[in-house]
């Protein structure tokens, strides 16, 4: 096993461009450090996955290595995400790779305090102040929700208020993309999430949902509005009784001034049953009207930082996302993104890269650069031309395969509403292929009523086709039907 993260040292230069200045933080399974971009002259932020941590050396060898696995795909599935979330509430991805045998992730840094040391020093906030937090978050979180991702270790410890006041939500080493496909990197027994903030179905050890985050996040909002967590000890029951077993009270009983529409909201995010909790867009809803407006005056006592600025003086960029990527790698000269017209041979190679990740089973470079090439190329092109088309099926598909729902779906509709032409035997088997695949990644976002609907038409159409595109049909139909009926048998089980 690597231990090569153990020795790392102040002065190091990572990557032959990351100076290292401090370390800022030590998890679970990372340690942060603050360094310099040599090139930039930025500060980022290193993350190093760590060898070395306690739990593992309960393990036997083989254990060991196995565990040492799980995390290092962890680790790269998190660099996966990042690349895939743009919101400025997520720093973003600059560069990764592996330095004395660590890998490591070099991302934003954001200077300011953890929500929860903002909390120990100014609680009880305003109640501005407690939406301004709370509106932010969730903005970020609705980010991740429609990929969809869940973060599932949503805490104040993993909330950071920037100087600025805006909000920045950290630490997506847990994040799990949800959809077709998806690996499983958790150890049978460990249960992910932080103590005091995981969900019922969490700490059951059932596969996570969007709602999943919602708990935690609600736990969140309800420290912030009524200045203490929604459970705390005490001499007859422990937490992990009460997030299972105890109904929470309302905040409003807890702080002065809580609106009876955030009390009902608080509790329905805390509902036992994920399927009973409101989406991040109905939270979003309540929170925004009773937030800062622009031009409202500054929070009295003022705060520094104080999180209402960025909702009372907006901006049309919050934080400017940097432009910091490591040199071009051989998969990003396929193309040429800046050029004034994409050239078709080099579109075409590119493809051919795509292909291989999809035979591969590891969508990646290729896949995204091609994801991102595919209106521009509709658009240059037309709909018409062929090589159009197997941009975005190889799109489609890869995206579908990597776990990335809401992108491939789209790309999917895409096609069978423009990219396929005329009603003959094989476009209608195309169609119906295609709406079934739609189908299925929107399962992804819990879409199941309209999915027994398009595999009720596909059936139709099957049985009016020649047997080879029928019998082709047929096949996806009955993977998507499985799915459907295994979401219906387990919902939890279902997303992961």
């Amino acid at each position: 096993m690597d231990t090569g993260s153990q020795g790392i040292r102040v002065g190091e230069v990572v990557g032959g461009r990351y100076e290292l200045a401090e370390s800022i933080g030590k998890g679970g399974m990372a340690q942060v450090w603050r360094a310099r971009d040599l090139v930039t002259s930025r500060d980022v932020a290193v993350k190093f996955l760590r060898p070395d941590f306690g739990n593992l050396q309960q393990l036997d060898t083989r254990e060991q290595m196995a565990e040492h696995d799980v995390l290092r795909a962890r680790f790269r599935r998190e660099a996966t995400l990042l690349r895939r979330l743009d919101h400025h509430g997520i720093p973003e991805l600059y560069d990764q790779g592996s330095h004395q045998g660590a890998p490591y992730l070099v991302m934003r840094f954001v200077t300011g305090v953890t929500l929860h040391k903002f909390l120990a020093q100014h609680a009880p906030v305003p109640l501005t102040v407690a939406v301004a937090v709370a509106v932010q978050v969730a903005d970020a979180m609705a980010c991740a929700h429609t990929l969809p991702v869940v973060h599932r270790d949503l805490k104040p410890q993993n909330i950071m208020i920037s100087d600025d006041g805006v909000i920045a939500l950290l630490d997506f080493g847990i994040a799990k993309p949800l959809g077709i496909g998806v690996t499983q990197y958790t150890r049978h027994g460990s249960t992910l999430g932080s103590r005091g903030y995981q969900a019922p179905e969490q700490i059951l050890e059932k596969e996570p949902t969007t709602c999943t985050d919602i708990y935690s996040f609600g736990c969140v909002c309800y420290e912030l509005f009524a200045g203490r967590p929604p459970f705390v000890m005490d001499e007859t029951r422990g937490l992990v009784e009460q997030h299972l077993k105890v109904d929470p009270l309302p905040p409003g009983l807890y702080a002065a001034g809580v609106p009876e529409v955030l009390d009902d909201l608080m509790l329905r995010m805390l509902a036992k049953d994920p399927e009973q909790r409101p989406t991040v867009g109905e939270v979003l809803d309540v929170l925004r009207p009773l937030g800062p407006r622009p031009g409202d005056p500054e929070p009295q006592p003022r705060l520094r930082p104080d999180p209402t600025a960025p909702l009372r003086q907006p901006r049309d960029s919050p934080v400017e996302r940097q432009s910091q990527a490591p040199a071009p790698t051989a998969s990003d000269s396929h193309t040429d993104p800046d050029g004034e017209w994409l050239n078709a041979h080099v579109v075409e190679r590119l493809c051919a890269a795509a292909e291989r990740e999809i035979h591969e089973g590891d969508p990646d470079d290729a896949v995204r650069h091609l994801a991102g090439l595919a209106d521009r190329a509709r658009a240059e092109w037309g709909s018409r031309r062929p090589l159009v088309r197997r941009i975005w099926e190889l799109a489609a598909e890869g995206l579908r395969l990597a776990g990335d729902c809401g992108g491939a779906a789209r790309f999917y509709q895409g096609i069978a509403d423009d990219l396929v032409r005329g009603d003959g035997p094989q476009e209608r088997a195309d169609r119906a292929v295609l709406r079934l695949r739609v189908a299925e990644c929107r399962l992804a976002f819990g879409e199941i009523e309209a999915a027994i609907g398009v595999v009720e038409v596909a059936g139709h159409v099957a049985a009016g086709l020649p047997m080879p595109l029928a019998s082709h049909v047929e096949k996806v139909r009955r993977e998507v039907d499985t799915d459907i009926t295994e979401r219906l048998a387990d919902p939890g089980a279902a997303q992961g």
